[in-house]
């Protein structure tokens, strides 16, 4: 696959290492789990939301390690798609290019309902009230302008917006845990208040908190040392998430269980938190910290869902126009923008519909994890096929293959052991009918270029 569009080419070696874990940080949006996920994990799995995510952080370790199979001896614009059609295959590769936008787009698409819901608290603080719809309006062009002008630029506010938001969250979860004491808290090595079935139901969902620590491979076209960089991007990012959120939810079900008040009836958990710990003062910066990180996220996406189209154009999958390259800022516009469009409308056309926004950051979240499941399993699968065409496989890599697919497949069962409630049972049958429509569309497409 060549990295040439019809305007030019993305700007190559223009992304140090920092930068790169910045992109796959962001995307993650660890501040989006203890302000907005929490509660609905608490829910499930009661006081065993802490050991969903070891679970989850567990299982995506092992996904890392099979990308980065692939990342530390190859790099290129859109590489999880590459990965996967390079090793079973264009029409494999192609649904899972199609998966990823699905994924990524609907990440998104959560993140601006979540960005909706922080900025209406932000402005009743002022007495005042805006639309949902205007507010995702706005704050979806912004994105757009920033994704459409650069991705080194994108890459630094990502980082620098994440920061504030993560490091405000660490202060509040040290007062939390400095006022309950040095003594482990018993009650979370039991699992109580969960759901039948719920801690199931909470490891898959656990994916949509780490979802995005893989977008660094998106950008082997663009960083420097690609073949050290990215690799080092990938399991650095994962490794964060995985110990943020397990201590975070730790320290929030340890100060819920003195409010009288559980983590899952809990509309913003963090400013519930502050105010019982006498900092009430930290809400508003929580709250802008965390309207940062949702739209540090939603930049992300954008930019990642960007470079995957661009890539997938480039094997004559889709459309010629999203190769196009802007002259002057070097970036995928066509891609860019019309990932941004399709992403607004999702989230426009549930908040006209009287979707709050909070249920459309978890039901676009719920949905997004179906695609990033099915293309973490391909990659477990693709990356043993590709140490065993090099010579290299071992004992390790069947090992470290076979331990990603097993946990994904299990995460995967555990979850429709439950069947959800309405509306998230029907999510499935949704994405199965997306996968229908990309196969449809990229049959013709494939017969003619083996042709």
């Amino acid at each position: 696959m060549g990295d040439a569009g019809p305007d030019g080419f993305l700007r190559a070696g223009s992304l140090s290492f920092i930068e790169v874990l910045a992109t796959s940080v962001a995307l993650i949006g660890p501040s989006m789990t203890p302000i907005l996920i929490a509660p609905y994990m608490f829910a499930l799995a009661g006081n065993g939301t802490w050991l969903a995510y070891v679970f989850g952080g567990t299982m995506l370790v092992f996904v890392a390690l099979c990308i980065n199979q692939f990342a530390r001896r190859s790099a290129a614009a859109g590489s999880m798609y590459q990965y996967v059609a390079d090793h079973l295959g264009p029409a494999v590769g192609a649904m899972g290019g199609w998966t990823l936008l699905w994924a990524y787009v609907f990440v998104a698409a959560a993140v601006l309902g979540a960005m909706a819901l922080f900025v209406g608290l932000l402005l009743q603080i002022e007495g005042w009230h805006a639309p949902s719809v205007a507010l995702v309006l706005v704050l979806a062009a912004i994105a757009w302008q920033a994704a459409y002008r650069g991705v080194q630029v994108s890459a630094i506010v990502m980082l620098v917006l994440e920061v504030i938001s993560v490091t405000i969250i660490c202060v509040l979860v040290a007062i939390v845990l400095h006022a309950h004491g040095a003594s482990v808290d018993a009650n979370q090595l039991y699992l109580r208040h969960a759901f039948p079935g719920g801690l199931g139901l909470a490891v898959a969902f656990a994916v949509f908190s780490f979802v995005g620590f893989e977008s660094a491979t998106a950008f082997g076209a663009e960083a420097k040392r690609p073949l050290v960089t990215i690799p080092r991007a990938v399991i650095g990012s994962v490794l964060f998430a995985s110990a943020f959120f397990v201590v975070a939810t730790y320290a929030e079900i340890i100060g819920f269980s003195h409010t009288g008040k559980p983590l899952d009836q809990q509309t913003f958990p963090l400013g519930t938190l502050a105010q019982f710990y006498g900092v009430g003062y930290l809400r508003i910066p929580i709250t802008v910290g965390a309207l940062f990180s949702a739209f540090s996220v939603c930049l992300a996406c954008i930019t990642t869902a960007g470079r995957i189209a661009y890539a997938m154009a480039s094997s004559s999958l889709l459309p010629r126009v999203f190769t196009r390259i802007e002259p002057r800022h070097r970036t995928p516009n066509v891609a860019v923008t019309v990932v941004t469009v399709i992403t607004l409308a999702i989230a426009v056309v549930a908040l006209a519909f009287g979707v709050a926004p909070v249920d459309v950051f978890n039901n676009c979240g719920t949905l997004s994890t179906f695609g990033f499941i099915l293309i973490y399993m391909l990659i477990a699968v693709a990356a043993l096929l590709y140490t065993k065409r090099l010579g290299e496989m071992r004992a390790l890599d069947v090992g470290i293959s076979g331990l990603a697919l097993a946990l994904l497949i299990i995460s995967t069962v555990w979850f429709f052991a439950t069947i959800p409630a309405p509306p998230q049972h029907w999510f499935v049958y949704y994405f199965l009918a997306f996968l229908l429509a990309g196969w449809l569309w990229f049959r013709p497409r494939l017969r003619t270029a083996s042709g």
